[in-house]
């Protein structure tokens, strides 16, 4: 019987140790930023034209910040915590740091690390950072 230890193959490892967060922070960055240099005027206006009594594209981006509190608050088993309308030209900033607080959240997380949210449905923390890439993904193509 040998007792050496088995050498893992060279590759992509099976079991991602840790959930990674690298794409999510550039893309949530990048909106913030873009929402930063976004005219009061384009803030103002409304995300899209077609819909009549669409918000506006900060409107859109607080509800975005809204959102990610929420799943950062859900990963920590913490209650919710309200992301107070501070007005047009600080939405980009509050997307950073709610994106911050949730990848803050995650980064000891392995990708299988089984979490409950409040919607009840059982996830892992691989599925929020999904979730949350596709909820900024779309805010990017909106504004």
């Amino acid at each position: 019987m040998s007792s050496r230890i088995p050498i893992p193959p060279v590759g992509k490892p099976s079991v991602s140790l840790t959930v990674d967060l690298g794409p999510f922070l550039k893309e949530s960055g990048a909106v913030a930023d873009r929402l930063r240099h976004l005219s009061e005027a384009r803030l103002k206006a409304p995300l899209t034209a077609r819909q009549e009594g669409a918000p506006s594209r900060a409107g859109a981006a607080l509800a975005l910040a809204q959102c990610l509190a929420d799943l950062a608050a859900a990963v920590e088993g913490e209650p919710r915590r309200e992301v107070p309308d501070l007005g047009v030209f600080v939405v980009g900033d509050q997307i950073a740091v709610t994106s911050g607080d949730l990848a803050a959240a995650l980064e000891p997380l392995a990708e299988e690390h089984p979490l409950g949210l409040d919607d009840g449905e059982p996830t892992t923390a691989g599925d929020v950072v999904r979730r949350a890439r596709e909820m900024v993904r779309e805010l990017a193509a909106a504004i």
